[in-house]
C-alpha cells in the first residue's frame, strides 16, 4: 500500500540530493544510478515514486524487481556508494557511510570519482576513511597508535581528526605515510566501531575545513593560513590560538570541539537548542513521547553540561532505541529477505552509533564541551527527522 512505500523512502533525501548535484554539475563524466532492491514486483512502484519525491531529474532511476536478479553485494545508499569504473570494475564497494560520517561521505566519494574520471591513481586515504596513525609528527610520538579519520588532503598530506580517549578532537597534519588504512570490516566480519567525533561543524561547501575538532575555513583568519589555518583546518588542534584567530563565536559557528573552545564565554546557544529540539511527529503516540523526554533530556545537558546531564541522556535514549526496535519486530518495519538491504537494519545501526558515542563521551572531562553538546543535539534531531516508519506503523495502529 502507499504506506508501505512511503517509510521506505523517508530518511533517503540527502543521499539523493547529493546525487542529483553531482548528476547536473557535469564536473563528473560518470553516470549516477539510483537503484531500487525491493526485489519483488512492487519495485516499479517505488522506484517511480522515490523519482518524484526525491526529485531525481538527472540520475537514472532504476530497480531490480526479481529476487534472482539482485547483487549479491552492497548496502543502501545511506551506508556507502557503489563506484564502478568505465569496465564496470568495482572501484569501491562500499564507500564511508553518510549514517556515520556526514558530509565526510560526500567528501571520500568525490575524490574517488575525481581520480576515476582524471584516469588518474585512486588516492591512498580519502576524507571519510578511518585510519590508524602509525608515524606521528616528530615530539608526539605518544599519539603513535591513534585512531582517526581523515577530514581533509592536501597533495600527500592529510588532516586528521584524532578518536582516542587521550586524544579525541585533536587534529594533525601527516604525510599519508604515517598512516594505515582501517578495513571496514575485521577478520570475523565484524564492523569496526564508529568514532564519537564531531564530524558534522564545517559546512558541506567549507574548502576541506575540517569537520571533526579543527577550524572551520571560514572561521580561520585568512591572512594567517600558514600558521596552520585554511585549507587542512588548524594544524595540531591550534584552534583557539593567537595564530588561528579563532574565538568562541567562531567555535560555536561551527568550528571546533576542543578545550580552548569550552571556556567561559563558550555555551549553547538557547536558539540552536529551541531549533533542534523542535521535533515533528511521527504518527506513533508513545514514540512522540518518548522523544519528548528525550529532548527534555538534551535540553538539561544543553544548560548544564555535566556528565550526570549526559547519563541521563544516555538512559532516556536507551530505553527509546529498545522501545523502538521491539515495534519494529511487532510490526514488521524494514524487513528484507538480504539484511543488507533493510532498512530496520540501517536505523539500528544509527542508534547504536548514538550510544557509542555518548559512552566515549563519558569516559571525558566532568564538563561536557558544549561542541559535542550541539552536535548530539544536531545527531537527534536528524535521526528524529529521518524516520522510516511513521506510515507503516501507524496504519498499522501501533500507539
Amino acid at each position: 500500500d502507499s504506506a508501505a512505500l512511503v517509510y521506505r523512502l523517508r530518511g533517503l533525501l540527502a543521499i539523493a540530493e547529493q546525487m542529483n548535484t553531482w548528476a547536473s554539475s557535469k564536473n563528473y563524466d560518470c553516470n549516477f544510478l539510483c537503484i531500487c532492491v525491493l526485489g519483488d514486483a512492487g519495485a516499479i512502484r517505488l522506484a517511480k515514486e522515490m523519482g518524484k519525491q526525491m526529485k531525481l531529474t538527472h540520475c537514472v532511476n532504476g530497480f531490480v524487481d526479481s529476487e534472482e536478479d539482485m547483487p549479491n553485494y552492497g548496502q543502501l545508499g545511506c551506508s556507502g556508494f557503489i563506484i564502478l569504473d568505465e569496465a564496470h570494475r568495482a572501484v569501491s564497494r562500499s564507500t564511508s557511510a553518510f549514517m556515520e560520517v556526514r558530509e565526510l561521505a560526500f567528501r571520500h566519494v568525490e575524490a574517488l570519482l575525481g581520480a576515476v574520471c582524471d584516469k588518474r591513481p585512486l588516492p591512498a586515504i580519502c576524507p571519510g576513511e578511518f585510519v590508524t596513525l602509525t608515524e606521528a609528527p616528530a615530539g608526539q610520538e605518544k599519539l603513535n597508535g591513534e585512531p582517526a579519520i581523515c577530514v581533509s588532503v592536501q597533495g600527500d598530506m592529510l588532516a586528521l581528526a584524532l578518536m582516542g580517549k587521550r586524544s579525541r578532537g585533536r587534529v594533525v597534519q601527516v604525510p599519508s605515510r604515517s598512516v594505515e588504512k582501517l578495513q571496514d570490516e575485521d577478520e570475523d566480519g565484524e564492523a569496526q566501531p564508529t568514532a564519537a567525533v564531531a564530524w558534522a561543524a564545517a559546512p558541506v561547501g567549507a574548502a576541506g575545513g575540517c569537520s571533526a575538532g579543527g577550524c572551520d575555513a571560514r572561521s580561520c583568519d585568512q591572512a594567517k593560513q600558514g600558521a596552520g589555518c585554511g585549507m587542512d583546518g588548524c594544524r595540531q588542534g591550534s584552534c583557539n590560538e593567537a595564530d588561528c584567530g579563532m574565538s568562541c563565536d567562531s567555535c560555536r559557528e561551527g568550528g571546533c570541539d576542543v578545550p580552548g573552545c569550552d571556556g567561559p564565554g563558550c555555551e549553547v546557544d538557547s536558539s540552536f537548542v529551541n531549533t533542534a529540539l523542535d521535533l515533528v511527529s511521527v504518527q506513533v503516540p508513545s514514540m512522540d513521547r518518548e522523544h519528548q523526554e528525550c529532548a527534555v533530556a538534551l535540553r538539561a545537558l544543553a544548560t548544564q553540561r555535566s556528565q550526570n546531564a549526559l547519563k541521563a541522556v544516555l538512559t532516556c535514549f536507551v530505553d527509546h532505541f529498545s522501545h523502538e526496535e521491539a515495534l519494529f519486530e511487532e510490526f514488521g518495519f524494514g524487513n528484507h529477505k538480504n539484511e543488507q538491504f533493510s532498512a530496520k537494519k540501517t536505523h539500528i545501526e544509527d542508534h547504536k552509533r548514538l550510544l557509542e558515542k555518548i559512552r566515549r563521551q563519558l569516559e571525558g572531562p566532568a564538563t561536557v564541551p558544549a561542541g559535542f553538546v550541539r552536535e548530539l543535539l544536531q545527531d537527534f534531531h536528524e535521526h528524529t527527522s529521518r524516520v522510516q516508519y511513521s506510515d507503516l506503523l501507524a496504519s498499522s495502529g501501533a500507539s
